[in-house]
């Protein structure tokens, strides 16, 4: 049975420093069993993940992508995530801090690719999602991973799980994004305001492929949570070196032989 404190030591070894801007995918399940004696598995994890950036920002992924195809309204305090028990429990940490003033803890207004910021830029870090038109817009929460030189965690999942890859196919090839959709958008204080959104448009399950090409670069490292497999992304790393074999590839197309 693995403890929060002992998380805290494992994810500090994995290189993640006190000013560090995070953000993870993880299977729950992979970690094995928690000590869930005084909080829940999610809670517990959560406030690891949060000790080690006391000086930084921690980003749970908080999407709904899939609720707002059938259902079009994203409600920030409301919309479940559709990607596991971890965003809950981040999106309902930040319902509470709202309610009594805090604002370390805020939902972005992303209406299909919302994030949960922890720390004490968090409001800033997430304010240009509320007028985000694509899923990964260059002032969004996912591309300034880049610029935040940004350390993305995979615990107990692998590539095509790791959401700011979408940010570099957008930035390559925006052409290929859905065509836009409505979707009524409520913030913390109940105002709505039409939105439109569009999907990603490269499958994530082609990810994989990047695993040697980011080795190779220094662009990811491995390591251990609990009994989880964790990759470690370098944000701006991963951008740069995935950008340069998309304008390799465009220019052979542009230039064939």
């Amino acid at each position: 049975m693995i403890t929060e404190s002992e998380l805290i030591q494992q994810i500090r070894a994995l290189g993640v420093l006190p000013d560090d801007t995070i953000t993870i995918h993880i299977s729950l399940k992979a970690l094995g069993e928690i000590d869930t004696s005084e909080k829940t598995g999610a809670e517990v994890v959560i406030d690891a993940l949060r000790a080690c950036v006391p000086d930084g920002l921690l980003l749970i992924p908080a999407h709904t992508y899939s609720n707002v195809r059938q259902v079009p309204v994203f409600d920030v305090r409301r919309t479940i995530p559709c990607i596991g028990i971890v965003p809950r429990i981040a999106m309902e940490m930040a319902n509470a801090a709202y309610d009594r003033g805090d604002r370390t803890i805020m939902r972005s207004l992303h209406p299909a690719h919302s994030v949960v910021a922890f720390g004490k830029n968090a409001e800033e870090y997430i304010r240009d999602d509320a007028r985000a038109c694509s899923p990964m817009p260059e002032s969004g929460s996912y591309r300034k991973l880049k610029t935040h030189h940004a350390k993305i965690l995979l615990i107990g999942v692998d590539f095509d799980k790791n959401t700011f890859f979408h940010s570099i196919d957008e930035y390559m090839n925006p052409d290929a994004l859905s065509k836009p959709y409505p979707v009524t958008a409520i913030d913390y204080e109940g105002n709505e305001t039409l939105r439109t959104v569009r999907n990603c448009g490269h499958p994530a399950a082609g990810y994989t492929r990047y695993r040697e090409l980011l080795e190779s670069a220094g662009a990811v490292w491995h390591g251990k949570l609990g009994q989880a497999d964790v990759i470690v992304c370098d944000a701006a790393l991963c951008f740069d070196t995935i950008a340069e074999v998309w304008d390799s590839l465009n220019t052979c197309r542009r230039h064939p032989n």
